[in-house]
């Protein structure tokens, strides 16, 4: 794992680039690393897990000198790609998967992607042909960004290190804020709430020339799971613990989150086989009830050395603000605070690496009550099913926020075309490779809503340098999902509610994990936070960012009664702490916000 930091182009010098590699030290507290050459400069930090001697120190270069890397990630499939490039005895120098892969794309270039199984954000220059390539796993489990900062183009692994950049112009970017307010996500496909600031999107390769380095990218993509025959039960629980025993190569200490729900146990059990002793954790605001209560009883049954951590209401609140100053970025889910104190505590006890069950929902069919609502829409002639899943989920209705939007914000998004565009965009992508309507459907549910649930995931876990393991969110496993027909995974006619989801995971497992936690029903927000929201609004209150950016009428209302208003109170109080952090001590006005210009040496707003 590590904080990745590339500028092609007009080199910022060295005081820039080690202040905006620093902004990530927690992503790599174990060492850092800076290379520059023609055009270029790499800087990165690391969090050792795999050979954690200094031979895996980045940026890496390839023995013939011609490659440099980057790279953020875990190869699960290393030992096989070794040994189908190792020609010769002493080719590596260490055991770490970087090596690895520089070894591989400098023997066979860029089609070597297409061979990785695990989870990985990298750059990699070719020095030779005056190329690089931005690249991330197919689930999009590590981050990577990207933007033109003046006569440069910097990638990294977080928003803020781009934002360091001195000759970049912080600006918020219109249809980003009003897709966060809809769907209380900071990415929107390629788009992020910066302007300018754009996401590599998931399985996306980007091409970039070293000597025209401001030219557009060409744009490439790493080859799609293949299909395959309908898997059997056996085969898909066969499957998933070989994804499992394969994440679990590490050289520090492992652990498994355990919320009690069906997909931690499957995780879990198969872990604690192969690793007796194995720790589990879990997170909750009550010890009596919820999720803490079953994770305790699936411990038991495994014998687990488990332990528990209880969310209470000034811990979360506190958190809440503290995690949105340090990322930059709203929160996504009120999840992310219970995730970082489980990240926090673990890695207290001495582990470095957790297991955890992102992934089953989207690849299995867990939503119930999105996929009844898809399959009823599907009934009804499917028209307009991008749409269709913007209104279906969203927090706040697009045509709420001409009353909720001051007027001059509103015109910039005209009646939110771009956001209703580019869902419609990504629905008839993912239709393309669909076998029917509600196989679509639940596509669209891994493209925008796992996508979303594995950047909350990094995010919360290395602020306290946690490197976080995801086994669903795999490419065999993605391959056997993809094999079973709908009806196998989804029926709405079963009588019992929890069982009508993730019919075939339920089925492979029923011998496996105990019959209570194979029934029991999906838990999405276990923190009570409509209540606890309430004690937040003073923020709306108070924050210059929302008096600008929200009229007084809706921070009224919302302000008075948060509780009853909690889809609307969490995305706004989120943006307003958001937004002062950014923008909040200056007396300028939005649409001078927006003309922000860069000066030398930094930012000057308006």
């Amino acid at each position: 794992m590590c904080g990745l930091l590339t500028i092609i182009g007009k080199d910022p010098g060295d005081d820039a680039v080690i202040r905006m590699r620093e902004t990530m030290h927690h992503r790599g507290p174990d060492g850092h690393g800076y290379w520059r050459a023609t055009n270029i400069v790499m800087a990165h930090r690391r969090l050792a897990v795999i050979d954690t001697s200094d031979q895996g120190l980045q940026p890496m270069h390839s023995a013939d000198g011609k490659h440099a890397l980057v790279y953020n990630g875990e190869l699960y499939n290393d030992s096989q790609l070794r040994e189908a490039i190792s020609n010769s005895p002493g080719r590596f120098r260490s055991s770490c998967d970087s090596e690895t892969l520089v070894e591989l794309i400098a023997c066979s270039g860029v089609q070597a992607i297409d061979a990785l199984r695990g989870m990985f954000a990298f750059v990699w220059a070719d020095l030779e042909a005056r190329k690089l390539y931005a690249c991330r796993d197919q689930f999009g489990i590590k981050p990577l960004y990207w933007a033109r900062t003046g006569q440069s183009v910097t990638l990294a692994s977080e928003i803020p290190a781009i934002l360091a950049h001195p000759e970049f112009a912080v600006r918020p970017d219109p249809v980003g804020i009003s897709a966060y307010l809809s769907t209380a996500r900071v990415e929107l496909d390629d788009r992020t709430m910066f302007e300018g600031v754009k996401v590599v999107r998931p399985g996306e390769i980007l091409v970039f020339d070293l000597d025209r380095p401001l030219a557009e990218p060409v744009r490439q993509q790493i080859r799609p799971v293949a299909e395959r025959s309908e898997a059997s039960a056996a085969e898909l629980r066969h499957t998933l613990e070989h994804s499992v025993l394969a994440h679990l190569r590490t050289d520090v200490p492992i652990c498994s989150l355990l919320s009690g729900g069906l997909d931690s146990a499957i995780i879990a059990a198969t872990a604690a086989e192969a690793l007796p002793g194995l720790r589990t954790y879990c997170a909750g605001a009550d010890s009596e009830t919820g999720d803490p209560s079953y994770a305790r009883q699936v411990a038991g049954e495994l014998g687990t050395e488990h332990l528990e951590i209880i969310v209470d209401r000034p811990t979360f609140l506190s958190m809440w603000r503290e995690m949105v100053g340090r990322q930059g970025l709203p929160m996504c889910t009120p999840n992310e605070v219970a995730i970082r104190l489980i990240a926090r505590k673990l890695r207290s006890d001495g582990c470095i690496v957790a297991l955890t069950g992102e992934g089953a929902d989207e690849l299995f069919a867990g939503y119930e009550l999105p996929l009844r609502l898809a399959l009823e829409h599907v009934a009804s002639g499917n028209p307009n099913p991008g749409r269709f899943q913007l209104l279906s989920n969203a927090w706040m209705q697009p045509e709420m926020k001409s009353s909720i939007l001051m007027p001059s914000f509103w015109r910039l998004l005209s009646d939110d075309e771009q956001l209703i565009a580019t869902f419609e965009g990504m629905f008839e992508t993912v239709s393309c490779e669909a076998h029917n309507d509600l196989d679509a459907h639940l596509r669209f549910q891994r493209k925008v809503n796992l996508t979303g649930l594995l950047r909350r995931l990094d995010s919360a876990t290395m602020m306290e340098s946690i490197e976080s393991r995801t086994p669903f969110a795999d490419r065999e496993v993605l391959a056997v999902a993809q094999s079973i027909p709908t009806a196998r995974l989804y029926d709405p006619d079963i009588e019992i509610v929890s069982m009508r989801t993730k019919r075939a995971l339920r089925e492979a497992f029923a011998t496996r994990i105990n019959k209570h936690i194979v029934q029991r029903e999906k838990a999405s927000f276990p923190l009570p936070f409509q209540e606890w929201v309430g004690e937040a609004a003073v923020v709306l209150r108070e924050s210059t960012f929302a008096k600008q950016m929200f009229t007084p009428a809706a921070i009224h209302a919302v302000a008075n009664d948060p509780a009853q208003l909690w889809n609307l109170a969490w995305p706004m109080i989120n943006l307003a702490i958001w937004g002062d952090k950014w923008w909040g001590s200056s007396r300028t006005t939005i649409d001078q916000i927006m003309d922000v210009k860069p000066k030398a040496g930094g930012l000057v707003l308006g």
